[in-house]
């Protein structure tokens, strides 16, 4: 009984498998004019890959040919400080346990960064983003603004008012209590202006 009992799960296990619907076949790689800047900051021109298998993998490495051709090659936080494509620009910033890209989405005085990632919300999936703020040219009694510090998306406001405080007009009509990535970003440029 137990050999026929075998041979029943096994082609049971067979016809599951092949009946399991083949994977979507992977796009070819869309590639365009890029740049990455390696370790010793040199910058290197090239082609990089678009459409990533998931969004999110723009945050861990992008691929990248070289200008000389050959194959696109995974590049990651130990080899490319920063790269960019298409007027969006990565840099590499410590997160969590390690190091992450985060994607500028305001450069100036203030620089504001989004690092986007898988997570959960009310038992759906989604892809979150978690944002970073920092002021390039904070005096010395302000010092810590200086450093890159994560923003509350809920408290958001709350944490971007010493790094706007200056120019009170580019962020006081900031919805309070809904964090709107587009708003705050055109605050962050219009704040940027007044220290072009």
């Amino acid at each position: 009984h137990m050999k026929k009992f075998l041979s029943v799960l096994l082609m049971a296990v067979t016809l599951t498998a092949a009946s399991q619907p083949k994977k979507v076949a992977k796009m070819a790689p869309t590639l365009v004019p890029g740049y990455y800047v390696n370790m010793k900051g040199d910058t290197l021109r090239g082609e990089i890959q678009t459409n990533p298998d998931d969004e999110t993998d723009f945050y861990r490495g992008f691929f990248f040919k070289a200008a000389k051709g050959g194959k696109p090659v995974l590049m990651g936080a130990k080899k490319a400080k920063s790269y960019g494509f298409d007027g969006k620009d990565f840099t590499v910033i410590p997160f969590e346990t390690g190091e992450i890209y985060a994607q500028y989405l305001a450069k100036g005085r203030l620089n504001f960064m989004e690092y986007r990632m898988h997570d959960v919300k009310d038992g759906e999936p989604i892809i979150a983003g978690v944002y970073f703020i920092q002021d390039t040219k904070a005096d010395d009694a302000e010092k810590e603004l200086r450093d890159l510090k994560q923003i509350s998306n809920k408290f958001y406001k709350r944490d971007i008012k010493p790094y706007m405080k200056s120019q009170p007009v580019t962020w006081t009509d900031l919805d309070k209590f809904t964090f709107d990535k587009n708003a705050v970003t055109n605050a962050i440029k219009e704040f940027n202006k007044y220290y072009e």
